[in-house]
């Protein structure tokens, strides 16, 4: 997930950020630094930068801790993501003093590629770490093996997973139990209503809340990101991955968009954006949970960790109303995962205590409380059942705070990565422009893909 430093967005995101009481003496045994001070007996500082996010705040009051049970100084600068890029690139040519960065994932193939990023594997096993405890689609995020689109097939570890957020499809639970409603929809189309599981069904449950009336607010059918800029690519990836279609042939690396796989899938989003509220193609990530908050959606297909907004009593109508489950299939259900990481520039002056860092603050008691913190979704397979997640309740309600985490683990199993290899952000800039025209109709789904067929090709003979 790329996430744009708008202030709407980070003001949402500061305002789920809730400091956690727990103790952090019981971090894994792996995961303890040994000391304060460099081989030159100064007191070791790191300077860190990690996205201006929760779990980037989270990370910055971790840090603190951090420093009163090591003596190890962390410096963690909050920044957007298009200034992680320039830092990390100067880090990486020696122009700035940088020992670890919180990176999306796609930059993983880009730098470990050219050999920028600190291989970690070594620093691991030296550590004692059991790389097995984390989700396996979560570690692959970063992990590299130097063969493009290898996402799930192991490789070089060049980083620790801190945060991940597959799509779910997230639903009203209270509009879709109404009796009424349930009525008025089986009369129409002939079958009960349900929390959609196939395209078909997602298509039908759009159309008929899309414009109906309830509680004296207008529902539109569904939204998800659709902006030209990576939005409009994260959400038609799902509909690819889950009809079976990929976007590049890897075996003679070229662009693999106008197969009828993908053209179907295309069609099908492009189709359904007609139940989606007025100005869907300029939708981000903010819009989409904004309107989720105020009870304009029925449905919206979204990243699972940005849940927390539609429960938080201070800014949405809609707090415990909310329900997640699978995305819709069309051939099966293969969400787009969004995720961020924690690497160190093979340049770090400090490769031991900056893993060291990484180490602790994804370890298996930091893991959970990154996530009480508003930190993000755990990474760590063991999380997911631990009580202070499990057990939490919204305050002043009996709904459980992370009920979408039974739907975030099955998503796990099958969601797949944006393409794996070191052009990816080039990539989605070109399928970008090409899905816009689509969607606003300017070219068919036939042409604006054939087009973006051949400007990628353009691109990787480059």
């Amino acid at each position: 997930m790329k996430l744009k430093s708008k202030p709407l967005a980070l003001a949402m995101l500061s305002g789920a950020l809730l400091l956690s009481a727990c103790s952090s003496n019981s971090g894994d045994q792996a995961g303890q630094a040994s000391g304060s001070n460099g081989s030159d007996g100064k007191q070791v500082t790191l300077n860190t930068v990690f996205l201006g996010s929760s779990w980037g705040q989270a990370t910055q009051e971790l840090a603190k801790e951090y420093e009163k049970e090591t003596g190890v100084k962390v410096n963690v600068e909050l920044v957007g993501r298009d200034v992680i890029y320039q830092k990390l690139a100067l880090s990486i040519a020696g122009q700035a003093n940088y020992d670890l960065f919180n990176v999306d994932y796609n930059w993983i193939p880009e730098f470990a590629s050219t050999g920028s990023l600190l291989p970690l594997d070594d620093y691991l096993k030296k550590n004692n770490v059991d790389t097995s405890k984390y989700l396996p689609r979560a570690l692959a995020l970063s992990q590299w093996n130097d063969k493009n689109g290898s996402f799930g097939e192991g490789g070089t570890i060049y980083g620790l997973p801190q945060s991940i957020h597959p799509q779910l499809l997230w639903y009203r639970s209270d509009l879709f139990n109404d009796p009424q409603i349930k009525e008025e929809f089986k009369a129409k189309y002939g079958y009960d209503l349900i929390p959609p599981k196939d395209m078909k069904q997602f298509r039908d449950a759009a159309e008929f809340f899309n414009g109906k009336e309830y509680n004296g607010q207008k529902l539109y059918g569904w939204a998800a990101q659709a902006s030209k800029g990576f939005g409009n690519v994260h959400t038609w990836l799902t509909f690819m991955y889950s009809n079976g279609a990929d976007v590049i042939d890897w075996n003679t690396m070229t662009s693999s968009l106008s197969t009828p796989q993908a053209i179907e899938a295309t069609k099908t989003w492009v189709d359904l954006l007609q139940y989606s509220p007025p100005g869907i193609n300029d939708y981000t990530f903010a819009e989409v949970a904004t309107d989720a908050a105020q009870g304009k959606l029925a449905m919206a297909i979204h990243w699972s960790w940005s849940a927390f907004e539609v429960d938080n009593p201070q800014t949405s109508k809609t707090v415990g109303k909310w329900d997640f489950v699978q995305v819709p299939a069309m051939k099966s259900s293969t969400p787009h995962i969004g995720g961020w990481s924690i690497v160190a520039p093979k340049s770090t002056k400090n490769p031991d205590e900056a893993v060291k860092f990484m180490i602790w603050l994804e370890n298996k008691q930091n893991d959970v409380r990154q996530a009480t913190m508003g930190g993000g979704d755990p990474v760590r397979e063991e999380s997911y059942s631990d009580p202070a997640l499990t057990n939490e309740l919204i305050e002043g309600t009996d709904v459980k705070k992370y009920r979408r985490y039974e739907a975030l683990q099955e998503a796990m199993k099958t969601a797949k990565a944006r393409p794996f290899f070191p052009q990816e952000e080039k990539w989605e800039s070109f399928v970008s422009e090409y899905l816009s025209a689509a969607q606003l109709k300017t070219m068919s789904v036939e042409d604006a893909l054939k087009k973006a067929d051949e400007a990628v090709n353009k691109m990787l003979k480059k």
